[in-house]
């Protein structure tokens, strides 16, 4: 009996330690399945802050420009409120920064050029007023501390006479008479092309236009629209200086105009600063001004109908106390006076009462709004009146 449970049990074992060591086995060779965890890896914050920094010094040092109109206006204004402002000009027109043929408030740009206009004629003494000169000379000693520049030409006999007429000279107020030419001529020019200029187009005063000196432009509101009629008459009547602004960035700002005053052969009158210019870094010549006035009535320049627009605006200037204070009230004067503190001046064209007519141009350089400068100008012009009337 008891082989067969010995045999029974030892193959009840066998089977038992058999069938455990191939589930252990099974279980040991199994691996289990782990989620693999992403290690954080640790941010080294010294390698940072110096590639920002190396950043920073690149943009700051190597790129300046870049640094100071974009970088700043775009995060540091936001982050730390700079008062900064993007310039939307230099993303519109990058290469004003180096390619320009203007300049207007502190801005050079690149405009389109006007067509280049033949040079105007000069002016021929035919017979020197000789006596009338050594009187003005003679007159010039009474007033030590003045230096004069006078230029007189004559239209029927071409007499006339010069003392030192190719001397430079602040221009003041006068570099307006040059500055209604210009306008005058490219009104006259356009009157026939696509896009004509014309008297009665209005431009919109803003703020950038605004200036102080004369003229009382500069007292209303701004945005407001005005004829360039209307500017011309007020700049040349009133002599006003936001008017002048706004007529000189029309012709093309200081380097259109410059342009255009070589163009006319005219080899020194220039616009260096926006009116007021108290500094007077403006110039002119008294045989410059004469010449531009003596073209006024040139049919071969400007056509009648322009012509005598042009002679309106100059013959309503409001200031009479210059070369006109001392002549009969009932003679007719176009011109334009010009008064800083270092130079007095008027410069215009003059019709007798026998329908004689000339042109006369003083200037004078004088101690800081020394009022003999007044005085001389009066009797200088008085005097040539005299000897005008009498000529043969």
């Amino acid at each position: 009996m008891s082989r067969p449970l010995k045999k029974q049990s030892y193959e009840s074992y066998r089977n038992y330690y058999e069938y455990n060591h191939s589930y252990s086995d099974c279980v040991h060779n199994i691996k289990p399945r782990r989620k693999k965890i992403k290690s954080k890896k640790k941010v080294k914050f010294l390698p940072a802050l110096l590639a920002l920094g190396i950043l920073g010094l690149y943009g700051y040092f190597v790129c300046p420009y870049n640094f100071k109109h974009y970088f700043e206006p775009l995060f540091l204004n936001r982050i730390l409120n700079y008062k900064t402002k993007l310039d939307v000009k230099d993303f519109i027109q990058p290469t004003t920064q180096y390619l320009y043929n203007s300049y207007f408030l502190g801005e050079y740009l690149l405009v389109e050029r006007a067509e280049k206009s033949k040079e105007i004629s000069d002016i021929q003494i035919i017979s020197e007023m000789t006596d009338t000169k050594n009187k003005l000379l003679n007159l010039a000693k009474n007033y030590p501390k003045l230096q004069p520049s006078i230029f007189v030409w004559e239209y029927s006999t071409g007499s006339g006479l010069e003392i030192n007429s190719d001397e430079v000279f602040p221009s003041a107020s006068i570099i307006k008479i040059p500055i209604a030419f210009e306008l005058i001529r490219l009104v006259d020019s356009t009157a026939n092309t696509d896009n004509p200029i014309n008297l009665t187009d209005k431009r919109k005063f803003s703020e950038e236009f605004r200036t102080l000196g004369s003229g009382d432009l500069q007292y209303t509101k701004g945005d407001v629209l005005y004829s360039l009629d209307y500017l011309a008459n007020i700049m040349i009547a009133n002599s006003d200086n936001s008017a002048t602004n706004m007529l000189l960035y029309e012709i093309g700002g200081m380097d259109g105009f410059n342009r255009a005053m070589r163009n006319l052969g005219l080899k020194v009158t220039s616009i260096n600063e926006w009116l007021p210019d108290l500094d007077g870094t403006n110039k002119i010549t008294a045989r410059e001004m004469s010449k531009i006035l003596y073209n006024i009535d040139n049919p071969n320049y400007i056509n009648p109908k322009y012509k005598n627009i042009l002679k309106e605006y100059l013959g309503n200037t409001r200031n009479i106390h210059l070369i006109k204070e001392k002549l009969p009230k009932d003679i007719m004067v176009l011109h334009k006076t010009g008064d800083i503190g270092t130079m007095l001046g008027d410069s215009g064209i003059v019709y007798t009462n026998d329908g004689k007519k000339y042109i006369v141009t003083i200037l004078t350089k004088r101690p800081f709004n020394d009022y003999s400068a007044k005085n001389f100008i009066q009797d200088a012009s008085l005097l040539i009146y005299n000897d005008i009337k009498n000529l043969q």
